[in-house]
């Protein structure tokens, strides 16, 4: 599978699709830029590790000779052979373009590509039609994946293709902040390290229409670290649906530069009609919906947390396929 941010020089068009057909592709041409120069774009709560008062201290500040060559805006440093209008670390371009503040986050718009390959118990690479850190993308065609999916954001009330992808930064800066310390010093056990999770049932159970289920996670943290729990449903993932909404597929942007892929919440739309018992806990429980049909898919994901620096995160999503009545 190739992961391709805009196909800006055409090399898969061109050469790679035309010797080798049958990889399979998915291509972000939309949702990277909010990882990238729009991340102002999506909604303020999503920008909280963005902004300069997290990302200076967290990333740069006494933070190695590595992170010295990080750049952010309005830092000092300049790109050998970037033209100066577009060198964002100077003065006069913070003057230029007043909405970012001095040590804001410029960009890392190829990165999803790399969060694709990160083994966060989300199973995105089993299909991306899943959602994981790389973003979650709709299928067109045998071996095609795009930005013609939409997750509800919850903090604009809204569908947005972007929010498959944006809906991770604060867990992405946090592992990322994490690493960044890992790189000061010999001694593991002065840095903090992401926690595990399993879930006892299974990752892939079958159940009727009505049937009660319950599944027991088990996080271990090797640092020792106090662990918390959520569990969710993310049911934009699911082939069981609650609103018609779900099964609509956004056309794709030909440009490739669309920014924008929503659509407003409509009055009375439901955005999850499946309720989870003991969603804080370890153990949780919920039924499955009567009219569930054989072959309809339920997407539950267990969160650990744990305490330690920078709060850092796994995951576990639960596949349920629903069985005849």
């Amino acid at each position: 599978m190739i992961y391709i941010i805009l196909d800006q020089d055409e090399s898969y068009g061109d050469y790679i699709a035309q010797n080798w057909p049958d990889l399979y592709i998915i291509n972000d041409r939309s949702n990277f830029w909010h990882f990238a120069y729009a991340w102002q774009f999506h909604s303020d709560e999503l920008n909280n590790t963005l902004k300069a008062d997290w990302c200076f201290p967290n990333l740069v500040d006494e933070k190695g000779p590595l992170m010295d060559y990080y750049a952010l805006m309005g830092d000092g440093k300049i790109i050998e052979g970037e033209l100066y209008d577009e060198q964002r670390g100077t003065d006069d371009y913070l003057k230029s373009n007043p909405n970012y503040n001095q040590y804001d986050f410029i960009s890392e718009g190829d990165s999803p590509s790399f969060f694709y390959l990160l083994d966060t118990g989300l199973r995105s690479m089993e299909n991306p039609s899943y959602g994981g850190w790389g973003g979650r993308f709709g299928q067109d065609g045998e071996k095609l994946y795009k930005n013609t999916v939409v997750d509800y954001n919850p903090y604009s009330q809204r569908y947005e293709a972007q929010y498959t992808l944006s809906r991770w930064f604060t867990d992405i800066q946090n592992d990322f902040a994490a690493r960044v310390d890992w790189c000061l010093t010999d001694d593991d056990s002065q840095v903090n390290h992401a926690p595990t999770v399993s879930v006892t049932q299974g990752i892939d159970i079958t159940a009727a229409p009505g049937e009660n289920i319950i599944l027991t996670a088990v996080g271990e943290d090797q640092d020792g670290d106090l662990l918390s729990y959520r569990w969710w449903r993310y049911f934009e993932a699911d082939t069981y649906q609650d609103t018609e909404f779900q099964n609509e597929i956004i056309p794709d942007d030909s440009a490739g530069l669309l920014l924008d892929l929503t659509r407003d919440l409509s009055d009375g739309e439901p955005t999850d009609t499946i309720s989870i018992n003991g969603a804080d806990q370890a153990e949780m429980s919920f039924t499955v919906p009567e009219d569930a049909q054989a072959g309809n898919t339920i997407h539950m994901i267990v969160e650990v947390q744990d305490d330690g620096e920078h709060t850092l995160k796994h995951y576990q999503r639960v596949i349920i396929t629903v069985s005849e009545s």
